[in-house]
Parts: structure tokens; sequence; C-alpha cells
């Protein structure tokens, strides 16, 4: 059960939706569509999209054929452009590695997803046919397998029934309806709602009754677009994925699209030189060029990293903070763990807080896409379980594929002698109307966290919104729940454990920790269990995901990072990936066992 749920939630959003809703019934929505347009788009986009039939006898053998090439043989660009984007690779290796396989068994959930990926019924191997108990599936007698595998093709945009559709000329945008009669493949027929935004909505647009979590479609970039203000302007999906009427739908995947639909700042604020200063930058992304969320799809993920680094351009690791935009959801697809992605038109801003550990360092910032950051997961997951074979094989070439897709949008080092001075060690989303934290509260904890005075009994960790268990009660309650564990090694002496009540204060923390059994020892008490957990060193705090048997997570965490086992006290969104990735890990290990 669990696989398939893997590969129905990597098929429902590789590119598109797994299932196209009425698009009339998303366009009705947009004010800006005539009736006839929307008559025409729900004519356009059925459920699925007939045969041609047999062509006129007038044809020639190219006019006929729906192999984008033949197309390529009169629309030259639009061919060169259709070969370099992502519509000619709906079936790519990640989607057909597995559909290779389910087709067979699993042929109705296949045809929903080759409703988008290969909309055409030549495109599609099997067809449904009724009998007198059941649905039964038989072989598709028009079916041209390189066909299917060239993905979103030409036709299935631009022809139904063996008739050409388009937009206007754009000498005559006025003139509409049947065109050049006489032309090759009997002319075209000109339809205006090529050029809007509700064209691209059955695709991109799960319907109400679709699936949803936390009460958003899983595909909502239609939605996210009507509720901007590029739809109050006119300003439609074609304006900036198909430029000039170019066929390039660039996204998600191409820098340069990214790197227009958001502008980045980093703000200093004062000048600080010395060793034992803290440093703070905030780091704003603005959504400021998409008529969307940046990004729309729960695949990509966004990050903004800052560190500190001396005069080799080494990093130090320990510096390294990190902030994610992005829209993260269990693989099982039953749960949204957090949506940090940015509006149109709205911004995010990104506090940076680090000491200077010594003198002659430079701080750098950077924002990182990695266009798959689910799917590499998701490929791994699967690989795991899977037998050798085509579908391994092309999961295999996905896999790598997803690992390539990462670039970076945005990189900057500044020297500390022109950037600011502030508190403490924290990277966190900040609320752009929250005050600044006061420097004279960070001194009383820094204080407190300093003074053995202050220090009898356990940390205050959240106690009363998190139930915290002794090392051996949590090990037997894990064991008999199944759930994965979080166990920390603290001292009353350490600042830096004192300063991970902040962590555990975070609401998105608190909740997270009801699927954990959350457990804490303290070193100087429990020396023996210092010693068993000496896996990379005896230093404090020492934070262990782990399996319900015991065994650590190793996988999840950094491979680069040392001390592996430590997470900065003021990064609260570092904690949140971990937790996550801990508690898919822990699926991925009760399912193969």
């Amino acid at each position: 059960m669990l696989r398939f749920l893997y590969c129905l939630f990597f098929i429902l959003v590789l590119i598109f939706g797994m299932f196209r809703p009425s698009t009339a019934e998303e366009s009705s929505r947009d004010t800006q569509l005539t009736k006839a347009e929307k008559y025409f788009l729900q004519q356009h986009w059925p459920n699925s999209i007939p045969p041609q039939g047999k062509p006129p006898r007038s044809f020639s053998q190219l006019e006929a054929s729906l192999d984008p090439q033949a197309c390529g043989s009169c629309h030259q660009q639009q061919f060169d452009d259709w070969r370099t984007s992502l519509h000619s690779q709906t079936m790519g290796p990640g989607v057909l590695g597995q559909l290779v396989d389910m087709v067979k068994t699993d042929p109705a959930t296949t045809a929903m997803c080759w409703r988008c990926h290969t909309p055409l019924m030549e495109q599609q191997s099997v067809l449904p046919g009724e009998s007198a108990e059941a649905v039964t599936w038989k072989n598709n007698p028009v079916f041209d397998r390189k066909l299917q595998h060239q993905g979103l093709v030409c036709a299935g945009c631009h022809v139904r029934n063996n008739q050409r559709f388009g937009p206007p000329r754009k000498s005559t945008p006025e003139i509409t309806g049947k065109i050049d009669k006489h032309l090759p493949h009997n002319g075209f027929i000109a339809e205006t709602a090529f050029s809007k935004s509700a064209f691209c909505s059955g695709c991109h647009q799960f319907g109400p009754d679709d699936y949803s979590l936390n009460g958003k479609p899983i595909e909502n970039t239609y939605n996210e677009w009507l509720a901007s203000e590029y739809s109050e302007k006119g300003v439609q999906c074609q304006d900036c994925h198909m430029p000039g009427r170019r066929h390039l739908w660039r996204g998600i995947h191409d820098p340069d699209t990214v790197k227009k639909g958001v502008s980045i700042s980093v703000d200093p604020v004062r000048k600080i030189s010395r060793s034992g200063e803290l440093v703070e930058a905030t780091i704003i992304v603005a959504n400021t060029g998409t008529g969307h969320y940046f990004p729309t799809y729960l695949t990509p993920k966004v990050f903004i990293r800052a560190y500190l680094m001396d005069n080799r351009g080494e990093i130090l690791d320990e510096t390294v903070q990190e902030a994610i935009i992005g829209r993260e959801v269990d693989l099982g697809l039953t749960e949204e763990l957090y949506d940090t992605r940015i509006p149109s038109g709205d911004s995010l801003s990104v506090l940076y807080k680090e000491q200077l550990p010594q003198n002659g360092l430079s701080m750098k910032v950077e924002v990182v896409v990695e266009p798959d950051h689910f799917y590499e997961r998701f490929y791994e997951s699967v690989l795991e379980g899977k037998e050798k074979g085509p579908g391994r094989e092309l999961l295999e070439h996905a896999l790598e594929d997803a690992r390539n897709s990462v670039f970076r949008i945005y990189e900057q080092v500044f020297l500390l002698s022109e950037i600011v001075s502030v508190k403490e060690n924290k990277l966190a989303i900040k609320d752009p109307k929250e005050d600044e934290i006061e420097l004279n509260t960070v001194k009383k904890q820094q204080k407190s966290a300093n003074d053995p005075g202050t220090n009898s009994g356990y940390l205050d960790w959240n106690d009363k919104a998190i139930d915290w268990y002794e090392y051996e009660e949590g090990m037997a309650l894990a064991s008999e729940t199944g759930k994965p564990l979080l166990f920390i090694i603290f001292a009353q002496w350490c600042p830096t454990c004192h300063a991970y009540k902040k962590i555990f204060a975070e609401q998105s923390i608190v909740e997270l920790s009801k699927k954990f059994i959350m457990v804490r020892t303290d070193f100087d008490e429990r020396q023996d269990l210092s010693v068993k957990y000496n896996v990379d060193g005896e230093y404090v705090p020492r934070t262990f995901l782990m399996v319900p048997d015991g065994k650590i997570m190793q996988s999840i965490y950094p491979r680069s990072k040392q001390p592996k086992f430590f997470l900065s006290a003021n990064n609260p969104r570092g904690f949140l990936e971990l937790m996550q990735a801990a508690l898919l890990e822990n699926i991925k290990q009760t399912a193969n066992h």
C-alpha cells in the first residue's frame, strides 16, 4: 500500500495534476473569458481526447501525422522550442519508469496519469471496455508507442478530429474561426482561448472536489493566479511562460526564469570587526515576478543559506544556517507538514545571527533551488524495493536527473567589517511586522545560562506542551508504539542547551513532537549513556533521531557536517527539517519490514 502511495503521489505532481477537472468549471471564475471561450475550452479539454479517426483523403502522409517532427517541417521554431521544454518530457524516465509496470497491474490509475502526461488516445496503450460485471481493459488498436514516449506533443493542444486549432495570427488578432482552408491540413481554426490562462488550467489546477491538504488543492496554480494582481491586470500564463509565443514553458527548472521571478536582498545593519561579537543580517526573498506562489508545486524547495568563512574560503560548518521555502507533505500524502511558499507580490524575511568565533572572517549568503527536491527522496525510496528491469533502469536515470537539477540563483560574500553586530546565533523565519528582539533580553538569557545558581533541575524546554521521557521509559514506549525517537544528551552548564527552550517553543515543532517519543538525559547524570552514544565525540548537546528499536537514523544527517549530531539551538527550521526527514525514514523502514 505504501509503495502505491509513493507512485501515486509522484505521478500526481510531476508536472501536471493527475485528474483533469472540468476546464469550463475552473475557468468560470475567470471573468476575463467570454462565453465563447468558456464553451470552446469545455469542448477542447474533455477528460479523454478521442482518437482522431481517419484523416481526410486530401491529406498527405505528412498532414495526417501526429508526430511533432511532422509539425516541425513547417513550424520549425515551435518544434525546436518544444524539444527543449518539459512538455516534451512528460513521459520522461521518472513517469515512464513507473507506468511501464503499473499499466499491467493497475491500468485504471495509469489511465488517469495519461490524461495530462499523454492526453491523446493514440498515446495510450490500453482502453477501458465494459463487460457485464466490471470494467475491463483491452489493447488500443491505434496506440503509437513512439508518440507516447514524446510526452505532451503538439497535437495534444492543437489537433482535434484531424482539425488544427491555434490562436489568431499576430497580424490579425481580431480574426477568429476558420482561416486559410486552402493551406496544408485545411488551414486552422483560430480561437482566442489559446492565449488565456484558463487554457492551461485543465492540467495545472485541481477541481474543488479533487485531493487537497490543509484546505489547499495539491495542484493550485490557476487559483493562485486568479488571486494575484496578474489576473486583475490581464497578464496571462502565456505572457511569462510562452513569451512571443515561444513554445518554451520555462519554469522552476530554469535559472533565468527563476531569477526573473524573485528579488533577493541582504540588509546588514551596522559594522563590526571583533572576535566575540555577534553578526546579524536580514535576507529578504520577494516574489516580484511570478503570478502564482513561489514555488507553486509541492516538489521544489528553495534553500536560503548563510554561513561564515575564513580567509581561505573554508566554511565554518557550525555556522551554517538554513531556511526553506516550499510546501512539504508526507510521502503518504496524508498531511501537510509546513508551507512557507511566498504568494505573488509578497516576501519572506530570514534573520541570520551568529557569534563571530575569530577575526578575519566573511559571511556568505546563497539561495539554492532544488526543483526536484521531493523526487530525490521518492526515487531513493522506490528503488530500495524495486527489482531489476526496465522500470528500475528508468528510475535510476530519473534519480540522477533529479540530483543534477540543483542550481544557485543568488551568491554574495560580505566582509564582516561591513555587516552587523547583534545578539545570538539564530536563523528563523521572521514576521516583518514583529519588532526586533531586544539585546538586553538576550544578555539576560546568556547570563542565566552561565549562572550556576539558576541551573537547578531540568531546563525549561516547553515541558507543559511536550511530553519528555527518561531514556529507558522512552525506549520502551517507542518499541510499543512504533514511533521514532528524538533523543537529546544535554548538560546544565551548557549555554546552547539552555537556548533549546526556544526551539521547543516553536508551534510547528510542538505539533510535530506528538509524532515522536521525546527523550532527554543529563550528560553528568548518565555518563553510561554519554559513552554509549559517543558516536563522534562527547560534546553537548547531541541530538539523535532514532527508529523505534533505538538505531540512529544516520542517513538523514548531512554527511559533511562535523560534529554530526550537533544542532544549532537557534535554528528551528533545521530541527523541523530533520524531524520531518526522520518521520519519512521511519515510514520507509516500517514499510520495508
